[in-house]
């Protein structure tokens, strides 16, 4: 009896969460007028380049990021996916080959950021990738000023697919921010 009812409350309390998690991310709107010394864009997902080619062109920052780049794709291509023009490509743009997941970009920016000098960057990746991205960015920049961008997402409510994908995200969230509460309770 005590372990279904632990086991109920626990799943309660997952459930709930999420809706917080869910109702948070879907009032998340991208500040227009935001600016940083550079701008950094996690791949994997739809709009993310389309988005940080848009804010480089504004001047949103005068770098720009792009951690996760697969070692199989080439610059060029790389740069016809974004639409940007080669002059801009070539002055303003690195390319992030060593990430493999949002570790791994927070890894990649920490180091891209420090020998820069970089005091505010702006993250931009989904919506639904912010929380956990910024947790773990936070945790490798602590005294840079990340300012989050977030790209627009389906909503979990819309389909199968989003809602899977805003789910597998809430747990990786929750995973992270307990590891990253109990190594660091007083941050």
């Amino acid at each position: 009896m005590a372990a279904r009812l632990g086991a109920f409350l626990v799943l309660g309390a997952l459930l709930a969460g999420f809706v917080a998690f869910s109702v948070h991310i879907a009032r998340l709107s991208p500040d227009t007028g935001a600016s940083g010394d550079a701008i950094i864009v996690l791949t994997g997902g739809e709009g993310r380049l389309a988005v940080a080619t848009e804010l480089l062109e504004r001047r949103a920052g005068s770098r720009l990021l792009i951690s996760g780049v697969h070692p199989d794709v080439t610059p060029d291509e790389l740069r016809a996916a974004m639409g940007a023009s080669a002059p801009l490509f070539d002055c303003c743009v690195d390319l992030g080959r060593e990430a493999a997941d949002t570790t791994g970009n927070a890894i990649e920016t920490a180091g891209w950021v420090s020998e820069r000098g970089y005091d505010r960057v702006l993250i931009v990746t989904s919506d639904y990738h912010l929380p956990r991205s910024l947790l773990e960015m936070r945790a490798r920049m602590p005294e840079v000023e990340l300012v989050a961008y977030p790209v627009p997402s389906p909503r979990p409510w819309t389909d199968v697919n989003s809602a899977r994908r805003w789910v597998l995200e809430y747990l990786k969230f929750t995973a992270v921010w307990a590891r990253y509460s109990v190594s660091n309770p007083h941050a």
